[in-house]
């Protein structure tokens, strides 16, 4: 049974004032120490569980560390890792997230030794003005000076820009992409800034401190991408995501093509197949989450694992499961998943889900006539432009399966 394996690492040394993820830079070594100890055991847990209940054995097509800032460590991964080894598909794709700062030659040369072999480094923008105000902890020299350490070691490196920051200019945007392409970084991760509830961004932008970039503003900027990346090589996978031939994500697939993954540590998400055996037809998987909170998931690490399902299981180890999905919530995951790729949505999938034919609403039918959507057979392609309308292209493509 082939899977991708997530993996949340919650520590920070510093906290982003724009980051909504689960994390802290509040932890001790001790924390540490057991907290990579429950990954452990919630792995062998899950994984436990899937095989015993498929009578089939668990491979990885890809693993990802993600966090937080996975590249705070090195050698700790190591007794994780020696666990996953058996399991790892032919040319699996390991990745694990850091910053500029954590790049260094004895970490590049551990996480290589430990079998990672794909980086995602969080720049965010070359820009003083911009690290500034995304309040960052490098300068755009060490960001440069790591890309280059990194990519002499790791050929698969992704960068992550932010666009739509606070004093962000179109000049500033058209250097930071230029700039992406002259460092020879095969994959690109650009994100539009959001400014969550949770966040001190969130908490300015609502006492009126920060203003957020207009839509059209945020319009120009992904037309520049497209524009700038796009002449350069790259290939458009997603609305956030470029990459050169041969070095597209192979983890970020498994979420945009509704295929299934493990997901352990704090704040992760997991979906699993619901009949993992393939007793059932259609099976629309289960969904669950950890809590955010580390600690919480470290006070139960000494309880004893109940017996039964999977949803079972997941409760007892401190997760959540998503027990009130259904046939239109599953829909709905993958065409918002799907519609934005240049994969597209496979309309036969969506009828098995359904139960319903695909029967073309006029804006649809009127994108087809204007070109700015195709449809080949079952699959329904929209023009990269479009990507960035993704949710009210995504009512129309649900209101065309009639209930």
């Amino acid at each position: 049974m082939k899977v991708g394996l997530y993996i949340h690492i919650p520590f920070c040394s510093f906290l982003c004032h724009y980051c909504d993820f689960a994390k802290t830079a509040n932890f001790d070594a001790i924390e540490v120490q057991d907290y990579f100890t429950l990954l452990l055991a919630q792995y062998r847990a899950i994984i436990g569980r899937i095989e015993q209940s498929s009578g089939r054995k668990v491979s990885f097509s890809s693993v990802f560390l993600g966090g937080g800032t996975p590249g705070l460590f090195t050698g700790e991964y190591a007794p994780l890792m020696q666990e996953i080894y058996g399991r790892l598909d032919p040319g699996v794709e390991i990745s694990i997230e850091c910053n500029p700062n954590n790049i260094t030659a004895h970490a590049l040369a551990t996480w290589k030794s430990l079998g990672f072999n794909r980086l995602s480094i969080g720049v965010q923008t070359l820009q003083k003005n911009g690290l500034e105000a995304l309040t960052r902890d490098h300068d755009a020299s060490g960001a440069l000076r790591a890309l280059e350490l990194a990519l002499g070691v790791f050929p698969n490196v992704n960068m992550d820009l932010i666009y739509g920051w606070p004093g962000q200019t179109a000049a500033d945007w058209a250097d930071d992409l230029r700039q992406l392409v002259r460092s020879g970084i095969p994959h690109a991760s650009l994100y539009s800034l959001t400014y969550e509830d949770r966040t001190p961004f969130g908490r300015m932008a609502r006492r009126g401190r920060i203003k957020p970039a207009s839509d059209d503003s945020l319009a120009a900027r992904y037309s520049a991408a497209r524009e700038v990346l796009g002449g350069a090589g790259y290939e458009h996978d997603e609305v956030s995501n470029w990459a050169r031939p041969g070095f597209t994500c192979r983890h970020n697939w498994l979420y945009w093509d509704f295929k299934h993954f493990v997901g352990i540590g704090a704040g992760a998400h997991g979906f699993l197949p619901l009949a993992p055996g393939g007793a059932s037809d259609l099976d629309l998987g289960l969904r669950y989450a950890f809590p955010r909170d580390f600690r919480s998931l470290l006070r139960r690490g000494h309880m004893e694992l109940p017996a039964g399902t999977m949803a079972d299981l997941i409760t007892g180890l401190g997760g959540e499961v998503d027990d009130s999905r259904d046939a239109d919530a599953a829909l709905i995951e993958y065409v918002g998943g799907s519609l934005r790729t240049r994969h597209g949505i496979d309309l036969a999938f969506c009828e098995k889900i359904t139960g319903q034919a695909f029967t073309a609403r006029p804006a649809i039918l009127e994108a087809l006539r204007r070109e700015v959507a195709w449809r080949d057979g079952h699959r329904l392609r929209f023009d990269p432009a479009e990507w960035f309308r993704e949710n009210s292209w995504a009512g129309e493509v649900l209101v065309s399966f009639p209930s």
